[in-house]
């Protein structure tokens, strides 16, 4: 059978730094990445020197954030168990030192993570969810619910995409995308402030049903939910989708 996705022009909207394998993955198989970041990452400063100590298990949301916390001081030998919600967060976190004592199971999110028995003895615990600033506060109620305490540390903040991103998305329209996606909602948000409606009649991939909705909401006609947020899932998803 013919590769689906030979000669397809895919838009992919990762972060510059975390996009090189999807798009690696793409072009073994013989598609065209159009590599165009449509979220931007900056650092904040630490609420304080050593930020990570005092508490009993640390989690982190996401690979940024483990990368955030290394630039922020973080050390190998932290005291805190380790908890990572994905298998590039973890591992992230073994490259850094850090041992992971638990992760979510597929499809890598809070929602699954939650479902670990571990939490269910989190009461009287000091937890520190290490994420970006705004992230999503479910994680961090229902540990609070279970009679956690609970703090965050906010290392990084969202920016949207530069100019010089917005005007390769305009050329990648011009040129004529075959699929998009999307690893996010922000990065969804940040992608119809600059697309408009030119890119919902296209086959869209998302890493999830919240996404998912948001995206139908929008206006897109053509979505396809992968198993996870993993580049591996996403193009997979994007290959189901194309032999449909």
């Amino acid at each position: 059978m013919a590769e689906p996705l030979a000669g397809r022009r895919v838009l992919v909207t990762r972060p510059e730094h975390q996009a090189e394998n999807l798009c690696r993955l793409l072009r073994a198989r013989d598609a065209e990445p159009w590599p165009c970041p449509m979220l931007r990452l900056a650092p904040l400063p630490p609420p304080s020197p050593a930020w990570w100590q005092g508490y009993d298990w640390l989690i982190f949301v996401s690979a940024n954030a483990v990368r955030f916390a290394r630039g922020a001081g973080l050390p190998a030998g932290i005291p805190a168990k380790a908890a990572a919600i994905g298998r590039a967060t973890a591992a992230a976190l073994e490259k850094s030192g850090v041992t992971v004592a638990c992760q979510a199971p597929p499809p890598y999110t809070s929602e699954s993570l939650l479902t670990l028995p571990v939490w269910d003895a989190i009461g009287g615990r000091r937890v520190l969810i290490v994420r970006g600033r705004g992230g999503r506060p479910k994680l961090g109620e229902a540990l609070a619910r279970r009679g956690a305490g609970v703090a965050y540390a906010e290392l990084y903040r969202r920016l949207p995409p530069d100019q010089e991103s917005v005007a390769r998305l305009r050329q990648g329209l011009a040129a004529g995308l075959d699929a998009v996606l999307v690893s996010s909602g922000e990065v969804l948000a940040n992608l119809i402030a600059a697309a408009g409606m030119r890119l919902r009649e296209l086959p869209l991939v998302v890493p999830g049903e919240r996404v998912a909705a948001q995206a139908r909401q929008a206006g897109f006609e053509d979505v396809t939910v992968a198993a996870s947020a993993l580049d591996e899932a996403m193009v997979a998803a994007l290959q189901r989708r194309l032999i449909e």
